[in-house]
């Protein structure tokens, strides 16, 4: 250990890689060789210096000899440098280079011994200045090769040693011990200044190898890739063109390239370029409308400012993604099989109308039409035939009310017509028209089949103007329609109100529970794929109605959300929930769900402050999860809502991904850290390759986008298999446990395993 130390003090040895060893020997050998002529003309120089101070002495001719024979020796591997550039013999250059200094070194040595015997007092100076200068030079000339440099200050330096010994002076130990040191120190800086050297070799070697592998890169890029690099000048001119940006444009290279980038955008996209690059900022996925010779389509550009004046990015043809877009847009507005609006489109038009009553007191009709005996009819003939049958109710439909009402499916069998400034009367026979045409026979496969429809009519604002309260009177009206014999049409009236009698006790209930304290908070575990440890706990509601028992959530949710007691109700889950999980392991989340209703409350925020403040939970193991019913009601308050929880720290989950009608333009409307599969996505993934091929794509949006995902509904291990397999992040489901009460959580999981195992058990007890 010692002597690889002092080798790597005095040699200054660096560990080169074997593929770079023939380039750092190349560059040591030009290095040395380009010292050559300084080493030259200091030989020279010594020569003519020794030659003119001992012109009488004795010692002439021996030193004439010496000084020259040591420059003529300099010249010779000066023309041995320039010789060896031709050479492929590498190691034997090395071992030239090595001996010509070591013979260099001899000789200066031995003239020093002979003219320190020889010389009187007064040369003393001259031959202390003669060895300082000897041993610096050397050492900086002959740094690209450490072992020569050390063999050369040796040898010089032993002979100065050696003429100190023989001339006896009483200094001569002390002097020669500074040579010792002076020599070492010089070594040292030939070893550092040599090592240095190879460092900068590798250094270079590793910046170009980089630059090679980013061009490659790029090349490959610009092969593979369907976006494309392009640059301009300072005066947005087009740089050389790469061949997939020659054929996005359409254009021939020599007219691309060098005209100019704003001519290649619709007017509207080329002046919001403009803006963009006289800013000189950098700027993302800008989407432009390209024009080009009468194309037209769709670029997503992304740029940044150089140097120069100019600018670089890359772009990408989004033409294909934005028509793709729009048809989602008409899929999730629009009913793909009749072509009619759906039930999103519907309630946004009930609105409008709301709107419209409140102000003005203009009153619309509300009629809601389901076909009697559709179900038969799918189940005998076929649900092609089905789908047939609804295409014609569509077309008799839109027939019946003419351009002036607003027609919708609202899914299955089921219609939905409003219209506006439509008086009881004139309500009425519409209604009347809708059965008769419904009534009439459809001929489908070679037969006639006979369907009709229900018709239930909702009047505002005689039974309100809120859609949610107007589709509800409909429906009402249209059960008592179905009924009464069905092929019929009814209005709502207040003796339908038993129906609302029943909610109301419902509520009056919920109300004095929640008042008492009498309802219950339960848990179900969120599992994680990989560890199968628990990752967090979902939040359910649960109630015992007096004498009534368990009551669904549905329904005395639904309850609360009608009649505003969502907000005290959700406020208490969500003290009761973060009180609880402050219990609980420091890496353990808990979930709670927020309705819209518990959304539009503008104290949200500081209810889930204050309970986070009182039970010291780090806000980022709370979750809240809500449904995309969120967004589609007052969208900018609740984004709004939405990034100030974000800003606490809380997570935001998407629940019930897929299900709706604009999951996917949501996604783009708030940065989502989770979504949450569906469990009708999860419910048959090990029999439905469907299923599966959802559930994966879901899977890898959410993995792009950076999002966590959760499934939903998990209920037997192939299940679990198949979502880890699919990159699912969390599961959860009976298969590890049904909701339970907190005190039944395990507050302190002892291991991944053994809470998987408690899990099973209790499900299973």
């Amino acid at each position: 250990m010692a002597f690889d130390s002092l080798r790597a003090i005095f040699l200054g040895e660096v560990d080169v890689p074997a593929e770079h060893r023939d380039a750092v020997g190349a560059a040591r050998r030009k290095a040395f060789h380009a010292l050559a002529p300084m080493a030259a003309i200091h030989s020279l120089l010594n020569a003519v210096v020794l030659t003119v101070v001992f012109w009488n002495e004795p010692t002439m001719p021996l030193v004439f000899v010496w000084t020259y024979t040591s420059a003529v020796l300099v010249f010779i591997r000066m023309r041995e440098g320039k010789r060896s550039e031709t050479l492929s013999d590498a190691t034997g250059e090395d071992g030239r280079i090595v001996r010509y200094t070591l013979f260099s070194g001899a000789l200066w040595g031995a003239i020093i011994v002979a003219l320190m015997m020889s010389s009187g007092p007064e040369h003393t100076l001259l031959l202390g200045v003669l060895t300082a200068a000897i041993l610096c030079v050397g050492a900086l000339l002959n740094s690209s090769f450490p072992i020569a440099s050390l063999g050369y200050s040796v040898l010089v330096g032993g002979g100065a040693c050696l003429g100190l010994a023989l001339t006896g002076h009483a200094w001569s130990t002390e002097a020669m011990l500074l040579l010792a040191g002076c020599i070492m120190a010089l070594q040292r800086f030939a070893a550092n200044s040599d090592a240095n050297f190879v460092r900068r070799h590798l250094n270079a070697a590793a910046l170009n190898d980089a630059k090679e592998t980013m061009s490659v890169l790029l090349n490959d890029f610009e092969a593979h890739s369907a976006d494309w690099l392009w640059r301009t000048d300072g005066h947005g001119r087009i740089g050389p063109a790469s061949q997939r940006f020659i054929d996005a444009s359409g254009l021939p290279a020599e007219v691309l390239e060098g005209g100019s980038l704003l001519a290649l955008f619709a007017p509207e996209s080329a002046q919001q370029l403009d803006f963009l690059l006289k800013q000189r900022k950098s700027f993302r996925d800008e989407v432009l409308r390209v024009q080009i010779s009468g194309h037209e389509g769709w670029w997503s550009l992304s740029g940044q400012p150089t140097a120069d004046g100019g600018w670089r990015g890359v772009c990408s043809d989004i033409t294909r993604s934005r028509d793709a877009e729009a048809r989602i847009a008409y899929v999730t507005e629009y009913d793909g099989l009749t072509d009619l609006a759906n039930r999103a489109m519907l309630v946004r038009q009930l609105e409008v109308a709301q709107e419209a009553a409140e102000l003005r007191g203009e009153g619309f009709a509300l009629f809601v039409i389901d076909l009697d005996n559709f179900k038969a009819l799918n189940d005998t003939q076929g649900h092609p035939a089905g789908d047939a049958f609804l295409k014609v109710v569509a077309q008799r439909l839109r027939d019946c009310v003419g351009p002036t009402a607003f027609l919708a499916r609202l899914g299955g069998d089921e219609f939905a017509v409003m219209q506006r400034d439509m008086l009881a009367e004139e309500a009425g026979e519409l209604a009347d028209v809708i059965v008769d045409a419904l009534l009439a026979p459809v001929h489908i496969n070679g037969k006639d089949i006979l369907a009709g429809g229900s018709v239930g009519v909702a009047l505002a604002p005689e039974n309100g103007t809120d859609p949610a309260v107007l589709m509800k009177n409909a429906e009402l009206a249209l059960y008592r329609a179905k009924a009464q014999g069905r092929g019929c049409a009814r209005f709502f009236e207040q003796g339908m109100e038993e129906v609302a009698r029943v909610r109301a006790d419902l509520e009056r209930d919920l109300r004095n529970a929640l008042a008492a304290d009498a309802m219950d908070v339960y848990f179900q575990p969120l599992v994680n794929t990989r560890t199968r440890k628990v990752a967090g706990y979902e939040t359910l509601l649960r109630w015992n109605r007096p004498g009534h028992g368990l009551v669904s959530p549905a329904v005395f949710i639904s309850c609360a959300e009608e009649t505003g007691i969502i907000v005290p109700l959700g406020e208490w889950v969500i003290r009761k929930a973060i009180e609880e999980a402050s219990q609980w392991r420091d890496d353990v989340t808990v979930a709670i769900n927020l309705s819209p209703a518990q959304m539009k409350n503008p104290s949200i925020i500081a209810t889930v402050v204050g309970a986070l403040a009182a039970s010291q939970l780090d806000p980022s193991r709370l979750e809240i999860e809500i449904t995309e019913s969120v967004l589609m009601d007052e969208t900018e308050q609740n984004i709004r809502t939405l990034h100030a929880l974000r800003e606490l720290g809380v997570k935001i989950a998407l629940d019930d991904f897929g299900t709706g009608y604009s999951s996917l333009s949501y996604l783009r409307a708030f940065p989502f850290d989770k979504i949450k599969v569906d469990q009708r996505f999860v419910r048959d993934i090990d029999t439905s390759t469907e299923n599966q091929a959802i559930v994966r794509a879901i899977i890898s949006l959410a993995r792009d986008l950076k999002m966590r995902i959760t499934a939903e509904g998990v209920e037997n291990e192939q299940q679990a298999a198949i979502l880890a397999g699919l990159g699912c992040t969390e599961v959860q489901g009976f298969l590890y446990s049904r909701p339970m009460p907190a005190s039944e959580l395990e507050k302190k999981e002892p291991s991944t395993r053994k809470t998987a195992d408690l899990l099973h058990l209790r499900r299973r007890a």
